[in-house]
């Protein structure tokens, strides 16, 4: 394995770990509150705005804001991805249209807009701005599936099964799932980014969780003002964000790039 692979490894591993064992870890910092934006007991961070432990407060917000991400871009796909593989595989024009232009309509209406519409109907419903986000990706992700799986319906290999007289639907399937694959996940990687800003930006503008949660992104936006004075209460959640987001597209591109081009910068280099 490379070393920028590892690197990218680490980007993507430092968050996770946090959220996954941060919790537990966060069991030993103290209960009771301090001064906001003061020295911490427990860590070098300081505390934040309700006396809370900077660090602790990182340790112990990130599994709800991964989980939700994940689940909601999860979902998101397996709507997006039946919408995009039935409108490649379309026997008629028609079907084609008639699946894909209520996607073309939701496309043209703000991500925000509806996640904005959705929490405020809802009081700031978690879940209901989980709902509002996978249905602001569907649209985007049935499109590229069904630009991904068009030329592999419609290519010559499918055409070949079918003047073979081929019956068995898991050779079709088994074929477009392996020209598929590479394309899909690295579409994944960018709908995940795509799911994290848009509960990043909810929990920012007050919409999402509650607002004394230790979620990272509500902590960013209720720490914000006190950035010169407390610094680490900003930029600790807000950079186990950005190593996330960073650190899967990096990894989503290495893992997922052409042999030939990889090849080709190995010689060069």
């Amino acid at each position: 394995m490379s070393g920028r692979r590892w690197v990218y490894l680490t980007l993507v591993a430092v968050p996770l770990i946090v959220a996954v064992a941060g919790p537990y870890v966060a069991r030993s910092a103290p209960a009771d509150r301090q001064a906001p934006f003061g020295p911490s007991e427990w860590s070098p961070f300081g505390t934040d705005r309700l006396g809370r432990d900077v660090l602790a407060a990182a340790l112990t917000g990130g599994r709800t804001f991964l989980v939700v991400a994940a689940v909601t871009v999860l979902g998101a796909y397996a709507v997006g991805f039946v919408i995009g593989v039935a409108a490649a595989a379309a026997p008629r024009a028609w079907l084609d249209d008639l699946l894909m232009r209520p996607m073309d309509v939701l496309l043209c209406l703000p991500s925000l807009l509806i996640i904005m519409v959705a929490a405020l109907r809802t009081r700031g419903s978690a879940v209901a701005i989980a709902c509002a986000i996978g249905i602001a990706l569907i649209a985007p992700i049935s499109r590229f599936v069904r630009m991904a799986a068009r030329a592999v319906v419609h290519g010559p290999v499918m055409d070949a099964l079918r003047m073979q007289g081929e019956s068995r639907a898991y050779r079709y399937g088994s074929y477009a799932a392996r020209e598929m694959m590479r394309p899909i996940a690295a579409d994944v990687g960018v709908r995940f980014t795509a799911a994290v800003y848009f509960l990043a930006s909810a929990n920012f503008l007050g919409l999402g969780f509650d607002t004394t949660s230790t979620d990272w992104a509500v902590s960013v936006a209720a720490n914000k003002d006190a950035l010169t004075l407390a610094p680490w209460a900003v930029a600790l959640p807000a950079g186990l964000i950005v190593l996330l987001v960073i650190g899967i597209n990096l990894l989503c591109d290495d893992l997922l790039a052409d042999p030939q081009t990889v090849a080709l910068r190995a010689s060069a280099a």
